[in-house]
């Protein structure tokens, strides 16, 4: 059902619209405070519109539900405005400052942040603007979750309630054609999704570049703690090393491509990895998924255009615009996760009793305490480096952690953290630039996500992790925390193309696959905790952090 509302160019009108925008969204059972966020972008947007449409022309707003999602779409004659005019204004106060080389690298940010439920077309002299606002945070977790619980219970019933022969045609028939169509899919662009993500990521650093020597530091701080928590993932996988070889055969995957790996991983040094990340041509990597080589090639396709982006910016552009294009694709594809999910643990359930699935659900806890160890460690960087206390920080930013853990996007609580950054006594020069570049590629707790989940699939594999597998592990890890895919469930896309380099066949994250929107709320307030850490360490460094108000 679409609700339209037009007007003429008359920013007094602009109230009347809101009214229009706000009762159409409790008409589509969006809550009050669901509402407040997509309201206020709301009038941004329309006061932009209001300065550069024509004088007499008329602004249409239309309104369209879908699903769990609804969408506002502007259309105007007129002039151009930008992504930054809109959600600068929203979350900073002093814009006006920067020179134009730091706008131009903050808009870049901005793009990267907002550009999935934001798009702005001004061209041929129209203005087209679609903002795609979420009926609830926990719609998709809610979803997933019954998904999970729904296939457990069919799994369940299909094992002690119904025939054998009867449950394996069910199985065959129905569940393994669906999860294969999915799985398929998901295989399919997760190769060219991580590559044009990755590319993209460097590419922009060509921007971030003109923020200064701030900026260097900032980005210089946020590898060194990706690093780190590669290493507490380690930590904590040796601590409590999950995984039992007997979930591999709930796993509806070629055993000998385990084996034929596992007997190959032994004869390959560290040198010899090494070595074949060069790719002898472009089209092998992708065909065999080969993890390294294809970030490689990213590397390369982005550190050139980064030094071309100011003599033929299109290079830059077109790695941008596919890496948006193959992220639609993955959206459409994430979209159908619940269904999969379903069909996933029911035919799973075919396969393992409730014993064996507890030993998946050990997962969860170990990747938990993996994230609390970071945040210790986080800790203490803040107490030795900027010799700040650790329990104020806490006491003033853990609503900030608390909003990273509810809606399971950085993106999301970027405006909530910019308000406890504030009350840290930080100056705005710093977090004006830090949060939205780490939300965009300081992912901590993706790292240890992605560490133990990979041990615990070589475990469950029987494979041995070699120092060539580990340095394998470290160096596509490290690059993914820069560049990982800016899409919902991005880190389980990632997470799809590293295990088969260790060996693990990429159908393995079946076992997972239910359990990780959980993983991802722990995950985001990891990342985002690292964020305003890095972010106090380097505006106190700076002389930039009144630590009177931090002591407040």
């Amino acid at each position: 059902m679409i609700k339209e509302y037009t007007f003429e160019n008359d920013r007094t009108k602009i109230p009347q619209v809101l009214d229009f925008i706000k009762n159409t969204l409790y008409e589509k059972k969006m809550t009050r405070k669901n509402s407040v966020a997509p309201l206020l972008t709301a009038e941004e947007i329309l006061e932009n519109i209001c300065k550069a449409a024509d004088k007499n022309s008329l602004i249409r707003v239309s309104v369209v539900g879908r699903l769990s999602n609804v969408t506002i779409k502007y259309s105007a004659v007129g002039g151009e405005f930008t992504l930054e005019d809109v959600q600068q204004v929203l979350l900073f106060d002093k814009t006006s400052s920067l020179d134009s080389d730091k706008k131009d690298a903050m808009n870049t940010l901005m793009e990267k942040l907002f550009g999935s439920n934001l798009s702005i077309k001004c061209d041929h002299g129209k203005i087209h603007v679609r903002q795609d606002v979420r009926k609830s945070a926990y719609s998709g977790l809610i979803a997933t979750l019954a998904s999970l619980i729904l296939g457990i219970i069919t799994g369940l019933i299909l094992q002690n309630m119904v025939s054998f022969e009867a449950a394996s045609f069910i199985s065959e028939n129905i569940f393994s054609p669906i999860y294969s169509v999915l799985m398929n899919a998901l295989k399919m662009i997760v190769a060219p999704l991580v590559f044009f993500s990755i590319a993209s990521s460097i590419a922009e650093f060509s921007d971030i570049r003109a923020l200064g020597r701030i900026a260097g530091k900032v980005v210089t701080m946020y590898i060194i703690t990706s690093i780190l928590a590669i290493g507490v993932g380690l930590l904590t996988y040796q601590i409590f090393p999950i995984g039992n070889p007997a979930l591999a055969e709930a796993v509806d995957a070629n055993a000998a491509a385990a084996t034929i790996a596992k007997g190959e991983s032994a004869a390959i040094s560290i040198i010899d990895t090494l070595v074949e990340i060069v790719p002898t041509d472009i089209v092998t990597p992708f065909q065999k998924s080969d993890m390294l080589q294809i970030i490689f090639m990213a590397v390369c396709l982005g550190l050139a255009a980064a030094s071309l982006s100011k003599t033929a910016p299109v290079v830059k552009d077109l790695a941008g615009g596919l890496n948006k294009a193959f992220s639609k694709i993955t959206g459409v594809i994430v979209s159908f996760m619940p269904l999969m999910v379903f069909c996933s643990m029911a035919k799973m359930m075919l396969n393992m009793n409730l014993t064996s699935f507890m030993d998946v659900i050990t997962w969860l806890p170990v990747v938990y305490i993996g994230d609390v160890f970071m945040i210790i460690v986080y800790m203490i960087l803040l107490l030795v480096f900027a010799q700040l206390n650790p329990i104020k920080f806490l006491g003033k930013y853990y609503p900030a952690m608390i909003s990273a853990f509810i809606l399971s996007s950085s993106n999301a609580s970027l405006p909530t953290s910019i308000k406890q950054c504030k009350k840290l006594g930080i100056s705005e020069k710093i977090y004006s630039f830090s949060l939205p570049l780490g939300a965009a590629i300081n992912m901590d707790g993706n790292c240890i996500t992605l560490i133990i989940s990979a041990l615990f699939f070589a475990k469950i594999y029987q494979l041995p992790m070699t120092g060539a597998m580990l340095l394998q592990l470290f160096i596509a890890i490290i690059v993914l925390s820069v560049g990982a895919p800016g899409v919902p469930s991005g880190n389980l896309v990632c997470l799809t193309l590293l295990i088969p380099q260790i060996g693990v066949p990429a159908e393995a994250i079946s076992l997972l696959i239910g359990l990780y929107p959980i993983i991802s709320m722990m995950q985001t307030l990891t990342n985002v905790t690292g964020d305003a850490v890095v972010t106090c360490i380097a505006a106190k460094s700076e002389k930039m952090l009144d630590k009177a108000e931090f002591n407040k």
